[in-house]
């Protein structure tokens, strides 16, 4: 018997497996993974997949892309969990509009979804129309999890709100991934902090890592709509450490769509008080509100804030001619800044899936 008890623990004894995370820390990517998408595949026995290219490329984007898909991990359960859904809160067909389209801010679907999954463990129907709908087809073949994963993150606009996921972006979310993004929305929230001596009550001190991490690992971004926003309503944000941190931000980033949300206050303390700025191209507005918004203007030296009219909306105005300039086609460089109302908060509710398995390699 001692013979046998020896021979199971030497041939027998149970290989150590991977080393588990603690439930209190962020599921990190592992430093070494193993692929799940090649680069080619020779045999294509699904008839889907003898499709030409450019056939099959536009199947996919009208059954998996131009949407908004909620990417976001939470604390629940005492543990980290991932969350995810197709956000209808501005359905596919509605225009970007500067008053037409709603923004991040109102956005509070997956609080309402897990709240509610939360009191009610065993109701779990989602509505078909929040879910993605994408499980089934990427499970279904290596080929058919390459092409679609890529154009769930490529061809669709990723919307994020938690903190922790912004701050460790590269560290949580493949970088290939990352680099296929080429739309994206933000949700900043300030934290409140004690005033000293007249300072102000919020602080913005996590906007700097999170820019930087879009910056150096989204390389593909061509639209971003970044939304401060800030639960004490301050009005001193323009004047804050903010805007500077988006300036330096967008010059280093090859973007023609770049909005940022400002809280309410902060939006009517700097709209109150400016004069309207024309270019001969554009036409006067008939009215104070509706057609025009704020510009953040870089074309100078220092950044310049101009109320302009919206026809070009959400791409650039074009440029003011100064003595020099003789080209009058020019877009200006810089960013629209949007109104949110957070006083009222979240206006929109909706309701969303449970998440697909979005993330890759």
């Amino acid at each position: 018997m001692t013979k046998f008890s020896a021979w199971v623990k030497k041939h027998l004894r149970s290989k150590p497996g991977r080393k588990k995370q603690p439930t209190d820390s962020l599921p990190f990517l592992a430093s070494s993974r193993r692929s799940l998408t090649l680069m080619r595949f020779d045999a294509q026995t699904c008839l889907f997949f003898q499709l030409i290219d450019d056939v099959r490329s536009i199947i996919l984007l009208m059954a998996l892309g131009e949407r908004t898909l909620h990417v976001d991990i939470a604390r629940q359960e005492e543990a980290w969990k991932w969350r995810g859904a197709a956000c209808p809160r501005n359905e596919y067909t509605l225009p970007c509009t500067r008053f037409g389209w709603c923004g991040p801010w109102m956005d509070d679907c997956l609080r309402e979804v897990y709240e509610r999954e939360e009191k009610s463990p065993r109701d779990r129907k989602v509505p078909e129309r929040y879910k993605i709908g994408a499980l089934g087809f990427l499970l279904s073949c290596r080929q058919a999890y390459a092409e679609g994963i890529d154009v769930l993150w490529s061809a669709n606009c990723i919307f994020i709100q938690s903190e922790p996921l912004l701050l460790h972006l590269p560290r949580l979310i493949p970088p290939n991934r990352l680099a296929s993004i080429t739309s994206l929305e933000v949700v900043i929230t300030a934290h409140g902090v004690e005033p000293e001596n007249g300072g102000p009550t919020f602080n913005l001190d996590h906007l700097k890592p999170v820019l930087d991490n879009i910056a150096t690992h989204c390389n593909h971004l061509r639209s971003l709509c970044l939304s401060l926003i800030d639960p004490n309503w301050n009005k001193n944000i323009l004047d804050g450490v903010a805007l500077p941190l988006v300036d330096t931000f967008y010059r280093s980033m090859p973007l023609r769509n770049l909005r940022v949300e400002l809280p309410g206050r902060s939006y009517k303390s700097a709209h109150n008080y400016l004069a309207m700025e024309y270019h001969p191209r554009e036409t006067p507005v008939k009215s104070l509100y509706g057609e025009k918004s704020l510009w953040r203007c870089l074309d100078g030296d220092e950044p310049r804030v101009q109320d302009r009219v919206i026809e070009r909306f959400p791409y650039p105005p074009l440029k003011l001619a100064g003595p020099q300039d003789e080209n009058d086609s020019v877009e200006s460089a810089g960013y629209w800044l949007v109104e949110s109302d957070e006083s009222t908060g979240p206006l929109y509710y909706c309701e969303c899936g449970v998440p697909p398995a979005l993330l890759g390699q």
